[in-house]
């Protein structure tokens, strides 16, 4: 069995202990950027209102996910079963669309250029781990998991990917 390497730790972390790593970087760069009137993205404050519109989106979203799949919160490995229900009969991963709504949500809001840098590859990071939680899920329940990814084809957004 091969060993998972830091990277893969990461990724399929807590998704608390990623929090506490991600958020206090795009708040930093925020607060720095506020400070000391860093570059801001064009288009404001029609790009803030779209920021907090994306804050409110993946709030909400992100909500949602938690009510139907209790577990959501708990490292990959200690999932025991799968939520198909709700949100999840229409995407297979609310919730880290949720999260990539949100760090959007705070580059617009926030409205520094800057934050676009960290928000950029902590969707990536997010994206990778969606496809490797894939790996560990299809592993892990098998046919049940095959079966959920045919009624359910699309990770974050329907129709589209």
């Amino acid at each position: 069995m091969k060993k998972d390497s830091l990277f893969d730790k990461y990724l399929l972390a807590k998704p608390n202990i990623r929090m506490v790593i991600e958020w206090p970087i795009l708040i930093a760069i925020g607060i720095i950027g506020t400070i000391f009137s860093l570059q801001t993205i064009p288009f404001s404050p029609i790009s803030n209102i779209v920021g907090v519109v994306f804050l409110i989106v993946g709030f909400s979203i992100h909500r949602s996910s938690h009510r139907t799949h209790k577990q959501a919160h708990k490292q990959s490995e200690k999932i025991q079963k799968l939520a198909t229900d709700g949100i999840y009969s229409k995407i297979r991963h609310p919730g880290y669309l949720s999260l990539i709504l949100i760090y959007f949500g705070f580059m617009f809001a926030w409205g520094i250029v800057w934050i676009s840098v960290p928000v950029v590859i902590f969707a990536v990071l997010t994206v990778l781990t969606a496809i490797r939680e894939e790996e560990m899920l299809r592993n892990r329940f098998g046919q049940e998991y095959e079966e959920y990814t045919s009624h359910v084809p699309w990770r974050f957004i329907p129709k589209i990917f």
